[in-house]
Protein backbone atom coordinates (compact mmCIF):
# COMPACT_ATOMS: atom_id res chain seq x y z
CA UNK A 1 0.00 0.00 0.00
CA UNK A 2 2.52 2.49 0.44
CA UNK A 3 4.50 1.64 -2.30
CA UNK A 4 1.47 2.17 -4.48
CA UNK A 5 0.77 5.60 -2.45
CA UNK A 6 4.42 6.59 -3.53
CA UNK A 7 3.68 5.66 -6.90
CA UNK A 8 1.31 7.89 -7.02
CA UNK A 9 2.68 10.67 -5.53
CA UNK A 10 5.70 10.48 -7.79
CA UNK A 11 3.40 10.90 -10.72
CA UNK A 12 1.29 13.46 -9.42
CA UNK A 13 4.14 15.39 -8.31
CA UNK A 14 5.96 14.91 -11.65
CA UNK A 15 7.69 17.98 -13.49
CA UNK A 16 6.09 16.06 -16.86
CA UNK A 17 2.83 16.56 -15.66
CA UNK A 18 1.62 19.99 -16.02
CA UNK A 19 3.54 20.51 -19.72
CA UNK A 20 1.60 17.36 -20.41
CA UNK A 21 -1.97 18.79 -19.28
CA UNK A 22 -1.50 22.16 -20.62
CA UNK A 23 -0.20 20.68 -23.57
CA UNK A 24 -4.12 19.18 -24.13
CA UNK A 25 -5.81 22.47 -23.62
CA UNK A 26 -3.58 23.72 -26.31
CA UNK A 27 -4.34 21.08 -28.88
CA UNK A 28 -7.80 21.48 -27.62
CA UNK A 29 -7.57 25.18 -28.21
CA UNK A 30 -6.20 25.25 -31.48
CA UNK A 31 -9.12 22.81 -32.65
CA UNK A 32 -11.74 25.10 -31.62
CA UNK A 33 -9.86 27.52 -33.33
CA UNK A 34 -10.90 25.83 -36.89
CA UNK A 35 -14.31 26.57 -35.77
CA UNK A 36 -14.47 29.81 -33.93
CA UNK A 37 -13.41 33.41 -33.58
CA UNK A 38 -14.30 32.99 -29.97
CA UNK A 39 -11.73 30.63 -29.16
CA UNK A 40 -11.11 31.21 -25.20
CA UNK A 41 -14.77 31.67 -24.68
CA UNK A 42 -15.45 28.60 -26.24
CA UNK A 43 -12.91 26.67 -24.41
CA UNK A 44 -13.62 28.24 -21.35
CA UNK A 45 -17.35 27.33 -21.59
CA UNK A 46 -16.50 23.51 -22.88
CA UNK A 47 -13.87 23.64 -19.55
CA UNK A 48 -16.72 24.71 -17.70
CA UNK A 49 -19.23 21.59 -18.21
CA UNK A 50 -16.82 18.93 -18.62
CA UNK A 51 -15.90 16.81 -15.88
CA UNK A 52 -12.65 15.24 -17.72
CA UNK A 53 -11.10 18.92 -18.32
CA UNK A 54 -11.67 19.68 -14.74
CA UNK A 55 -9.88 17.16 -13.13
CA UNK A 56 -6.95 17.79 -15.83
CA UNK A 57 -7.12 21.11 -14.30
CA UNK A 58 -7.01 20.22 -10.91
CA UNK A 59 -4.10 18.55 -11.65
CA UNK A 60 -2.23 21.35 -11.86
CA UNK A 61 -2.54 22.99 -8.35
CA UNK A 62 -2.26 19.16 -6.87
CA UNK A 63 1.12 18.92 -8.65
CA UNK A 64 2.47 22.02 -7.66
CA UNK A 65 1.34 21.71 -3.93
CA UNK A 66 3.08 18.21 -4.01
CA UNK A 67 6.01 19.62 -5.32
CA UNK A 68 5.96 22.47 -2.93
CA UNK A 69 5.78 19.91 -0.13
CA UNK A 70 8.73 17.72 -1.83
CA UNK A 71 10.92 21.41 -2.00
CA UNK A 72 9.87 22.13 2.09
CA UNK A 73 11.13 18.88 3.06
CA UNK A 74 14.30 18.58 0.99
CA UNK A 75 15.47 22.08 2.18
CA UNK A 76 14.77 20.87 5.79
CA UNK A 77 16.80 17.58 5.43
CA UNK A 78 19.60 20.00 3.88
CA UNK A 79 19.73 22.01 6.90
CA UNK A 80 19.56 18.99 9.54
CA UNK A 81 22.15 17.72 7.54
CA UNK A 82 24.19 21.26 8.00
CA UNK A 83 23.91 21.31 11.57
CA UNK A 84 25.23 17.93 11.84
CA UNK A 85 22.60 14.86 10.94
CA UNK A 86 23.39 12.04 8.66
CA UNK A 87 23.09 12.84 4.61
CA UNK A 88 24.80 9.23 3.58
CA UNK A 89 21.43 7.67 2.95
CA UNK A 90 20.17 10.89 0.72
CA UNK A 91 22.71 12.44 -1.34
CA UNK A 92 20.44 14.05 -3.78
CA UNK A 93 20.46 16.89 -1.91
CA UNK A 94 23.09 18.18 -2.80
CA UNK A 95 24.78 18.54 -6.32
CA UNK A 96 27.90 16.73 -5.84
CA UNK A 97 29.01 13.70 -3.72
CA UNK A 98 33.06 12.85 -3.51
CA UNK A 99 34.08 9.53 -1.34
CA UNK A 100 36.74 10.68 0.51
CA UNK A 101 39.24 7.62 2.40
CA UNK A 102 38.62 6.44 6.02
CA UNK A 103 41.51 8.77 7.13
CA UNK A 104 40.13 11.55 6.05
CA UNK A 105 41.60 14.63 8.06
CA UNK A 106 39.78 18.17 8.37
CA UNK A 107 42.88 19.77 9.64
CA UNK A 108 43.78 23.23 8.74
CA UNK A 109 40.40 22.96 6.13
CA UNK A 110 38.24 25.11 8.34
CA UNK A 111 40.71 28.26 8.46
CA UNK A 112 41.43 27.78 4.08
CA UNK A 113 37.31 27.91 3.77
CA UNK A 114 37.22 31.21 6.40
CA UNK A 115 39.73 32.60 4.13
CA UNK A 116 37.76 32.07 1.08
CA UNK A 117 34.61 33.75 2.54
CA UNK A 118 32.68 31.09 3.73
CA UNK A 119 31.14 30.89 7.15
CA UNK A 120 31.64 26.94 9.02
CA UNK A 121 30.58 24.92 11.95
CA UNK A 122 32.52 22.33 13.60
CA UNK A 123 30.28 19.53 14.26
CA UNK A 124 31.26 15.95 15.73
CA UNK A 125 32.77 14.19 12.83
CA UNK A 126 31.92 16.74 10.29
CA UNK A 127 32.96 20.47 8.81
CA UNK A 128 30.17 22.51 7.37
CA UNK A 129 30.63 25.84 5.14
CA UNK A 130 28.51 28.19 3.50
CA UNK A 131 28.22 31.62 2.05
CA UNK A 132 25.16 33.36 0.39
CA UNK A 133 21.84 33.88 1.34
CA UNK A 134 20.34 30.86 -0.55
CA UNK A 135 17.04 30.97 -2.87
CA UNK A 136 14.55 29.03 -1.01
CA UNK A 137 12.27 31.80 0.89
CA UNK A 138 11.73 32.71 -3.55
CA UNK A 139 11.00 29.01 -4.63
CA UNK A 140 8.52 28.67 -1.84
CA UNK A 141 7.12 32.32 -3.44
CA UNK A 142 7.39 30.85 -6.45
CA UNK A 143 5.65 27.45 -6.22
CA UNK A 144 2.59 28.88 -3.72
CA UNK A 145 1.72 31.42 -6.71
CA UNK A 146 1.77 28.87 -9.15
CA UNK A 147 -0.61 26.63 -7.14
CA UNK A 148 -2.85 29.97 -6.72
CA UNK A 149 -2.96 30.47 -10.13
CA UNK A 150 -4.11 27.65 -11.21
CA UNK A 151 -6.26 27.12 -8.27
CA UNK A 152 -7.76 30.38 -8.85
CA UNK A 153 -8.58 29.31 -12.43
CA UNK A 154 -10.07 26.02 -11.43
CA UNK A 155 -12.54 28.16 -8.73
CA UNK A 156 -13.16 30.74 -11.33
CA UNK A 157 -14.15 28.13 -14.21
CA UNK A 158 -16.10 26.23 -11.89
CA UNK A 159 -17.94 28.64 -9.47
CA UNK A 160 -17.67 32.03 -11.34
CA UNK A 161 -21.20 33.96 -11.99
CA UNK A 162 -22.27 37.23 -13.58
CA UNK A 163 -25.29 39.54 -13.56
CA UNK A 164 -24.96 42.57 -15.43
CA UNK A 165 -27.44 45.66 -14.91
CA UNK A 166 -27.73 49.37 -15.45
CA UNK A 167 -26.62 51.76 -12.44
CA UNK A 168 -28.82 54.76 -12.91
CA UNK A 169 -28.27 58.03 -11.17
CA UNK A 170 -31.20 58.47 -8.45
CA UNK A 171 -32.52 54.75 -9.26
CA UNK A 172 -32.56 51.73 -7.02
CA UNK A 173 -30.21 48.72 -8.06
CA UNK A 174 -31.59 45.36 -8.35
CA UNK A 175 -31.66 42.69 -5.55
CA UNK A 176 -29.31 40.58 -7.72
CA UNK A 177 -26.72 43.53 -8.07
CA UNK A 178 -26.89 43.88 -4.13
CA UNK A 179 -29.43 46.28 -3.89
CA UNK A 180 -29.53 50.28 -2.40
CA UNK A 181 -30.00 53.62 -4.19
CA UNK A 182 -27.81 54.89 -6.88
CA UNK A 183 -26.89 58.60 -5.41
CA UNK A 184 -24.73 60.18 -8.28
CA UNK A 185 -22.80 58.94 -11.52
CA UNK A 186 -19.64 61.48 -11.66
CA UNK A 187 -17.10 61.53 -14.32
CA UNK A 188 -14.56 63.82 -14.46
CA UNK A 189 -11.40 64.70 -15.30
CA UNK A 190 -8.33 62.25 -14.34
CA UNK A 191 -3.98 63.16 -13.28
CA UNK A 192 -3.62 59.68 -12.92
CA UNK A 193 -0.51 58.60 -15.27
CA UNK A 194 -3.01 55.79 -17.19
CA UNK A 195 -6.62 57.13 -17.33
CA UNK A 196 -7.44 60.51 -18.57
CA UNK A 197 -10.98 60.06 -17.31
CA UNK A 198 -12.32 59.12 -13.66
CA UNK A 199 -15.24 57.22 -13.20
CA UNK A 200 -17.49 57.14 -9.32
CA UNK A 201 -20.32 55.84 -8.75
CA UNK A 202 -22.00 56.05 -5.35
CA UNK A 203 -23.94 54.13 -3.85
CA UNK A 204 -26.03 54.33 -0.49
CA UNK A 205 -26.45 50.11 0.55
CA UNK A 206 -29.50 49.58 2.46
CA UNK A 207 -29.55 48.68 5.67
CA UNK A 208 -28.01 52.45 6.98
CA UNK A 209 -24.46 51.03 5.40
CA UNK A 210 -21.62 53.49 4.51
CA UNK A 211 -21.80 54.88 1.13
CA UNK A 212 -19.99 53.51 -1.32
CA UNK A 213 -18.23 54.66 -3.92
CA UNK A 214 -17.02 52.43 -7.10
CA UNK A 215 -14.21 53.43 -9.50
CA UNK A 216 -13.14 52.08 -12.84
CA UNK A 217 -9.92 50.10 -11.71
CA UNK A 218 -9.15 48.29 -9.57
CA UNK A 219 -12.92 46.48 -8.94
CA UNK A 220 -14.59 47.22 -6.01
CA UNK A 221 -15.98 44.41 -4.10
CA UNK A 222 -19.87 44.83 -3.05
CA UNK A 223 -21.53 42.24 -1.13
CA UNK A 224 -19.64 39.29 -2.41
CA UNK A 225 -19.75 40.75 -6.33
CA UNK A 226 -16.68 42.45 -7.76
CA UNK A 227 -17.97 45.82 -9.92
CA UNK A 228 -16.84 46.11 -13.31
CA UNK A 229 -17.97 49.54 -15.09
CA UNK A 230 -18.35 48.64 -19.21
CA UNK A 231 -19.35 51.26 -21.05
CA UNK A 232 -21.37 54.43 -20.10
CA UNK A 233 -24.77 55.19 -21.48
CA UNK A 234 -28.23 57.30 -20.78
CA UNK A 235 -31.22 56.39 -19.02
CA UNK A 236 -34.09 58.69 -21.14
CA UNK A 237 -37.52 58.89 -20.18
CA UNK A 238 -39.88 59.17 -24.08
CA UNK A 239 -42.63 60.71 -24.73
CA UNK A 240 -44.07 59.63 -28.10
CA UNK A 241 -47.82 60.32 -29.63
CA UNK A 242 -48.32 59.92 -33.66
CA UNK A 243 -51.55 60.69 -35.85
CA UNK A 244 -51.81 57.03 -35.56
CA UNK A 245 -51.12 56.58 -32.19
CA UNK A 246 -53.76 59.10 -30.33
CA UNK A 247 -53.65 57.94 -26.93
CA UNK A 248 -49.88 58.62 -27.39
CA UNK A 249 -46.72 56.06 -25.61
CA UNK A 250 -44.32 56.81 -22.85
CA UNK A 251 -40.87 54.70 -22.61
CA UNK A 252 -37.72 54.35 -20.57
CA UNK A 253 -34.89 53.93 -22.18
CA UNK A 254 -31.25 52.73 -21.19
CA UNK A 255 -28.84 53.74 -24.50
CA UNK A 256 -25.73 53.37 -25.44
CA UNK A 257 -25.51 57.02 -26.87
CA UNK A 258 -21.90 58.15 -25.01
CA UNK A 259 -19.84 59.95 -25.73
CA UNK A 260 -21.53 62.23 -28.22
CA UNK A 261 -22.08 61.06 -31.69
CA UNK A 262 -23.15 57.36 -31.13
CA UNK A 263 -26.46 56.20 -32.23
CA UNK A 264 -28.77 53.94 -30.36
CA UNK A 265 -32.35 53.18 -30.96
CA UNK A 266 -35.47 53.04 -29.18
CA UNK A 267 -38.36 51.17 -30.30
CA UNK A 268 -42.20 52.11 -30.09
CA UNK A 269 -43.60 48.91 -29.19
CA UNK A 270 -46.94 47.54 -31.14
CA UNK A 271 -45.73 50.40 -33.32
CA UNK A 272 -43.82 50.46 -37.05
CA UNK A 273 -42.32 53.88 -35.30
CA UNK A 274 -38.55 53.88 -34.05
CA UNK A 275 -36.44 56.70 -32.75
CA UNK A 276 -32.68 56.59 -33.62
CA UNK A 277 -31.40 59.11 -31.37
CA UNK A 278 -27.80 61.14 -30.38
CA UNK A 279 -26.40 63.25 -27.72
CA UNK A 280 -25.81 66.56 -30.06
CA UNK A 281 -22.54 67.52 -29.18
CA UNK A 282 -21.46 70.70 -27.73
CA UNK A 283 -19.89 73.96 -29.84
CA UNK A 284 -17.42 74.26 -26.86
CA UNK A 285 -16.33 70.75 -26.76
CA UNK A 286 -17.74 69.80 -23.69
CA UNK A 287 -18.64 66.57 -22.43
CA UNK A 288 -22.49 66.91 -21.77
CA UNK A 289 -22.16 63.61 -19.51
CA UNK A 290 -19.86 65.45 -17.51
CA UNK A 291 -21.93 68.62 -17.35
CA UNK A 292 -25.71 67.42 -17.41
CA UNK A 293 -26.81 69.67 -20.47
CA UNK A 294 -28.01 66.81 -22.82
CA UNK A 295 -29.15 67.95 -25.98
CA UNK A 296 -30.63 65.25 -28.15
CA UNK A 297 -30.66 64.66 -32.18
CA UNK A 298 -32.81 62.14 -33.06
CA UNK A 299 -34.47 60.46 -36.43
CA UNK A 300 -37.97 58.92 -36.62
CA UNK A 301 -38.83 56.33 -38.90
CA UNK A 302 -41.90 54.44 -39.80
CA UNK A 303 -41.03 51.08 -40.92
CA UNK A 304 -37.52 51.69 -43.36
CA UNK A 305 -38.35 55.63 -43.91
CA UNK A 306 -37.42 57.90 -42.51
CA UNK A 307 -40.08 60.84 -41.66
CA UNK A 308 -38.08 63.77 -40.30
CA UNK A 309 -35.25 64.87 -38.13
CA UNK A 310 -35.11 67.20 -35.05
CA UNK A 311 -33.58 67.53 -31.57
CA UNK A 312 -35.24 68.63 -28.30
CA UNK A 313 -33.57 69.22 -24.61
CA UNK A 314 -33.81 67.53 -22.02
CA UNK A 315 -37.38 68.82 -20.43
CA UNK A 316 -37.89 69.82 -24.03
CA UNK A 317 -40.46 68.76 -27.03
CA UNK A 318 -40.53 69.13 -30.28
CA UNK A 319 -43.57 68.76 -32.26
CA UNK A 320 -44.61 68.51 -36.30
CA UNK A 321 -47.22 67.24 -38.94
CA UNK A 322 -49.26 65.85 -35.72
CA UNK A 323 -45.66 64.02 -34.23
CA UNK A 324 -45.28 65.35 -30.58
CA UNK A 325 -41.61 64.10 -29.19
CA UNK A 326 -40.18 64.96 -25.76
CA UNK A 327 -37.76 63.88 -23.36
CA UNK A 328 -39.01 64.76 -19.79
CA UNK A 329 -35.66 63.30 -17.78
CA UNK A 330 -32.48 62.33 -18.58
CA UNK A 331 -30.15 60.62 -16.38
CA UNK A 332 -26.60 59.12 -16.06
CA UNK A 333 -26.00 55.48 -16.01
CA UNK A 334 -23.21 52.49 -16.26
CA UNK A 335 -23.79 49.47 -17.71
CA UNK A 336 -22.14 47.16 -15.23
CA UNK A 337 -20.94 43.53 -14.65
CA UNK A 338 -21.49 42.26 -10.95
CA UNK A 339 -19.42 39.17 -10.98
CA UNK A 340 -19.28 36.59 -8.31
CA UNK A 341 -15.78 34.99 -8.79
CA UNK A 342 -13.39 34.17 -5.86
CA UNK A 343 -10.98 32.48 -7.46
CA UNK A 344 -10.00 36.21 -9.21
CA UNK A 345 -8.65 36.96 -4.73
CA UNK A 346 -6.62 33.60 -6.08
CA UNK A 347 -5.01 34.99 -9.23
CA UNK A 348 -4.49 38.49 -7.52
CA UNK A 349 -2.60 36.81 -4.84
CA UNK A 350 -0.52 35.27 -7.11
CA UNK A 351 0.40 37.72 -9.03
CA UNK A 352 1.57 39.32 -5.98
CA UNK A 353 3.32 36.57 -5.07
CA UNK A 354 5.10 36.00 -8.23
CA UNK A 355 6.20 39.77 -8.02
CA UNK A 356 7.16 38.88 -4.37
CA UNK A 357 9.26 36.03 -5.37
CA UNK A 358 11.65 37.90 -8.48
CA UNK A 359 12.22 41.01 -5.58
CA UNK A 360 13.63 38.58 -3.37
CA UNK A 361 15.41 35.49 -6.35
CA UNK A 362 17.11 38.25 -8.46
CA UNK A 363 19.36 40.25 -6.17
CA UNK A 364 19.92 37.23 -4.24
CA UNK A 365 20.75 35.30 -7.62
CA UNK A 366 23.18 37.97 -9.03
CA UNK A 367 24.77 39.17 -6.08
CA UNK A 368 24.98 36.70 -2.99
CA UNK A 369 24.06 32.87 -4.24
CA UNK A 370 24.00 30.21 -1.42
CA UNK A 371 26.95 28.14 -2.07
CA UNK A 372 27.16 25.12 0.88
CA UNK A 373 29.99 22.55 1.60
CA UNK A 374 30.06 19.75 3.90
CA UNK A 375 32.53 17.12 4.94
CA UNK A 376 31.00 14.19 7.04
CA UNK A 377 33.29 11.07 9.11
CA UNK A 378 30.67 8.51 9.36
CA UNK A 379 31.13 5.35 10.97
CA UNK A 380 31.69 3.25 7.49
CA UNK A 381 32.75 6.36 5.27
CA UNK A 382 33.94 9.94 4.59
CA UNK A 383 31.99 11.90 2.44
CA UNK A 384 32.48 14.82 1.19
CA UNK A 385 28.98 17.34 -0.53
CA UNK A 386 28.48 20.05 -2.29
CA UNK A 387 26.29 22.34 -3.62
CA UNK A 388 25.41 25.72 -5.32
CA UNK A 389 22.56 27.94 -6.75
CA UNK A 390 24.63 30.35 -8.64
CA UNK A 391 28.36 31.02 -9.01
CA UNK A 392 29.00 26.98 -9.57
CA UNK A 393 32.51 26.99 -11.61
CA UNK A 394 33.86 29.59 -8.47
CA UNK A 395 32.31 27.26 -6.21
CA UNK A 396 33.42 24.10 -7.84
CA UNK A 397 36.99 25.68 -7.75
CA UNK A 398 36.72 25.90 -4.03
CA UNK A 399 35.42 23.01 -3.44
CA UNK A 400 37.59 20.81 -5.28
CA UNK A 401 40.91 22.56 -3.36
CA UNK A 402 38.95 22.00 -0.33
CA UNK A 403 39.00 18.09 -1.56
CA UNK A 404 42.79 18.34 -2.63
CA UNK A 405 43.59 19.81 0.69
CA UNK A 406 41.96 17.07 2.57
CA UNK A 407 43.48 14.81 0.56
CA UNK A 408 47.24 16.03 1.17
CA UNK A 409 46.36 16.32 5.11
CA UNK A 410 45.93 12.39 4.72
CA UNK A 411 48.89 12.02 2.70
CA UNK A 412 51.00 13.60 5.56
CA UNK A 413 49.17 12.30 8.30
CA UNK A 414 51.36 9.21 10.07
Amino acid sequence: MRRLLETISGVLGSRALPPLVIGCFLLLYIGIAFATYDTLVVLMEIARTNVVLLVLLALLPLNHLIRLLRETASHLKLRRALHGATVGADPGLFDETVPLSDAASFAGLEARLVAEGYRTRRLPGALAAWRGGGNFPARICWRVATCLLFAGILISLTTRTSTRGAIIEGEQLSAASGGGKVERVVLAESRGAILSKSLAMEVAPPDREARRVFGLYPPSLYRGAFVYPRYLGIGLFVRFAAPDLPGGYEKHCILNIHPAGKEDSALIPGSPYRLLLSLERPEDGSDPYRTGRMNFLFKLFKGKDVLFAGSAPTGGEFVRDGYRISFPDARRLVITDFIRDYGVLLIWTAALLFVIALGLWLPVRVCFPRKEMLFLVEADAALAFSRAEGGRRRHAGAFHDALDLVEARRATTP
